[in-house]
């Protein structure tokens, strides 16, 4: 697969107040034929730069205006949308205006349009518009007072969608500017929260290429699959795994409440505990760490093609913060593990020494606990008894082997060939 290396995926959102031209010149053109609206793009347009173009002339084509309930409009409709409109700007309400810009490269990519043919799944745009903005206005507080309309256009360079809306009945509240005199003056509050606009683009992604059983898996692997809970890691048979994990518990403070692994406190031992959980890894689901780095290098690539892989740009370097991100995940969720058994075995150690009530401390304070020295101990005593046993059955089998051939040879010299 080509991935794209400017972002797939691009939006842009703007407003304007009620008495802007703008306004007025999308109110206008409505419920006009969609070539008439076209004629007259610039004329209601805000958003200038629509994500890759400086557009200074008419979009070549537009598919029609659409909304939250229908995939085109009758002419009623479309009078009626106006009349809402135009209630809005009387009122005094904003209308933000949104493009969102797809690379055809990227659509095409996902089997979304066909380069060579120029059909568009028109259908899962309009849908995957409608889910985006349906969370864009419940995120603003607008689900129930807003009222959009969407059109999709096309050209030689991408397809975008031109999305206006407005409160017919405003609510929100005005703020204190500072005009460009310098004066303070009230003015309609038109920011919408960048979380909002990050969201509203994760969501059209999301609902364009399908990510949920990609996404689910690694979330298993991360919850699940690799960290070891309810597992006894002091009685690991491997030295140098064990030699970590008591370094571990020595780098631990006395508080046990602090004993998580995101903590301040626990600086020093984070290190340890990444490279006790690297090595476990490794070591013990060397198939399920794999399985993860190829399905986060997926995940990482796929979003690259969505947000850039270029340094220009404010989203530029997403894709690589989330992949930091989930290895951040998994390790911490794997330094918790450890944590956790630390604690238990901590514990049961205290109850034995101290029968009338647990402490906050370690066991023995500035001691590893006794426990894993316990662990260590035996451990090594079941690989020592198993190496004797091993080198005891050598000797015993090198010993008959030396007494055959002895016996073999006596045979020989007595006149007794091998027996047939």
């Amino acid at each position: 697969m080509v991935m794209s290396k400017s972002p797939g995926i691009v939006t842009v959102m703007k407003f304007v107040p009620a008495p802007d031209k703008k306004f007025s010149g999308y109110v206008n053109y409505m419920d006009r034929p969609d070539a008439m609206r076209g004629d007259h793009f610039k004329e209601w347009n805000v958003n200038r730069f629509d994500g890759y173009n400086y557009y200074m002339n008419n979009p070549e084509k537009s598919k029609g205006l659409f909304t939250a309930g229908k995939d085109s409009l009758t002419q009623e409709e479309r009078t009626e949308l106006k009349r809402q409109f135009a209630l809005a700007q009387k009122n005094g309400s904003l209308m933000w205006q949104t493009v969102v810009s797809f690379d055809n490269r990227f659509l095409a990519d996902h089997g979304l349009y066909n380069l060579q043919s120029k059909q568009l799944d028109q259908e899962k745009i309009q849908q995957t518009i409608r889910n985006g903005m349906s969370g864009l206005l419940i995120n603003e507080g607008l689900a129930n007072t807003a009222v959009w309309s969407a059109s999709i256009h096309l050209n030689t360079d991408n397809i975008h969608v031109h999305i206006a809306f407005v409160e017919p009945e405003p609510t929100r509240q005005s703020i204190l500017i500072h005009d460009s005199e310098g004066q303070v003056k009230e003015a309609a509050n038109g920011m919408i929260k960048r979380s909002t606009i990050s969201a509203f683009k994760s969501s059209i992604a999301n609902e364009l290429i399908n990510r949920d059983q990609s996404l689910a898996r690694l979330s298993i692997l991360i919850r699940n699959e690799l960290p070891q809970h309810d597992y006894d890691w002091g009685k690991l048979p491997n030295f140098d795994l064990l030699r970590l994990y008591q370094q571990i518990y020595k780098a631990l403070p006395d508080d046990k409440r602090k004993w998580k692994y995101n903590m301040n406190a626990l600086q020093e031992a984070r290190p340890l505990l990444d490279a006790f959980s690297s090595k476990f890894m490794q070591r013990y689901h060397a198939n399920e760490l794999q399985e993860f780095d190829q399905a986060l290098k997926a995940e990482t690539d796929f979003r690259e093609a969505l947000y850039g892989s270029g340094q220009e740009g404010k989203e530029a370097g997403r894709a690589k913060d989330y992949e930091h991100g989930k290895y951040d995940e998994l390790y911490a969720r794997m330094g918790n593990s450890i944590l956790s058994e630390m604690r238990k075995t901590d514990d049961a150690v205290y109850r034995k020494e101290h029968p009338n009530g647990l402490s906050n401390h370690k066991a023995q304070r500035g001691q590893p606990n006794q426990g894993i020295f316990q662990a260590l101990s035996s451990i090594r005593r079941a690989l020592s008894g198993d190496m004797k046993a091993r080198a005891k059955a050598q000797r015993d089998y090198e010993r008959m082997q030396d007494e055959k051939e002895a016996d073999r040879q006596r045979q020989q010299n007595q006149g007794y060939g091998p027996e047939r």
